[in-house]
């Protein structure tokens, strides 16, 4: 992909975003292939944008997944600092194409994770790590959910907005892999866990330092999201959403559909 293909996709995702619709994409619009491809239009995004990466969100960590998105490796978008909205929240849903909520387990890097030929181990990974962050995940995409795996790769993976919790910074003694109760105006309407990712969500973060490159570098201080541990939710209305992680906290948002 040349460069100014990608700098021409990236324009259209990149507007698309800001205007709450799906990208119009030229029949003759050359397309990312690989994981190389669209973290070139991801890069391309991060500049047209002038925001800050806060962090990833990571997919395919399974390797049965990745042949969709044109290699053999984990995956993963940019959380831009536009939107990341620390809980207590208030987010317009009008921002949104077709926004799903996720209840998900994220990690704060404490100190850089270069790319290295070798490994990194899960206790490598752990000593990096400074806070688990309980969190909602807004998945949308400017592209159909039927696009090809590195189309929707390159449109940050599908990243709608990043809601942080309190970082919980003994997290090394607490249950990873226990539940997680998602509350919508005070009605329980899905129950997870952790244990959903891997067995153990600090794998994901294993998986994606050893998966670089990316787009950028994982630095200290970002976030990294490692998967839904509850059903995806249509966010169809408005509400207050909780959260509850047990002795890991609560996150809350508001959503309102009004500008």
């Amino acid at each position: 992909m040349s460069p100014e293909d990608a700098a021409r996709l990236a324009g259209l995702l990149h507007a698309a975003r800001q205007e709450a619709r799906l990208a119009d994409l030229p029949a003759e619009a050359r397309l990312p292939a690989t994981p190389e491809e669209a973290y070139q239009v991801q890069a391309e995004i991060v500049r047209l944008s002038g925001e800050e990466i806060r962090g990833w969100k990571v997919t395919a960590l399974k390797e049965e997944d990745r042949a969709a998105y044109g290699g053999r490796r984990p995956v993963a978008g940019p959380l831009l600092s536009g939107w990341v909205f620390p809980s207590p929240a208030e987010v317009p849903l009008s921002r949104f194409v077709a926004p799903l909520l996720e209840c998900e387990f994220a990690f704060l890097l404490g100190r850089d994770l270069p790319p290295r030929e070798t490994p990194y181990t899960l206790e490598e990974i752990a000593e990096a790590v400074a806070a688990l962050i309980p969190a909602f995940e807004i998945a949308d995409g400017r592209v159909p959910p039927d696009a090809p795996g590195a189309l929707r790769l390159a449109d940050s993976m599908g990243n709608g907005a990043f809601i942080p919790g309190p970082p919980v910074t003994n997290w090394r003694a607490l249950d990873r892999a226990g539940p997680v109760t998602l509350i919508i105006d005070g009605r329980t309407i899905e129950t997870g866990s952790g244990a959903r990712i891997l067995g153990d969500p600090l794998k994901a973060v294993q998986h994606l330092a050893n998966a670089q490159p990316l787009c950028a570098p994982l630095r200290a201080g970002h976030i990294i999201t490692t998967g839904t541990a509850t059903t995806p939710v249509r966010l169809e209305q408005g509400g207050r959403v909780e959260a509850d992680f047990g002795g890991m906290g609560v996150v809350g948002v508001y959503l309102r559909w009004t500008i």
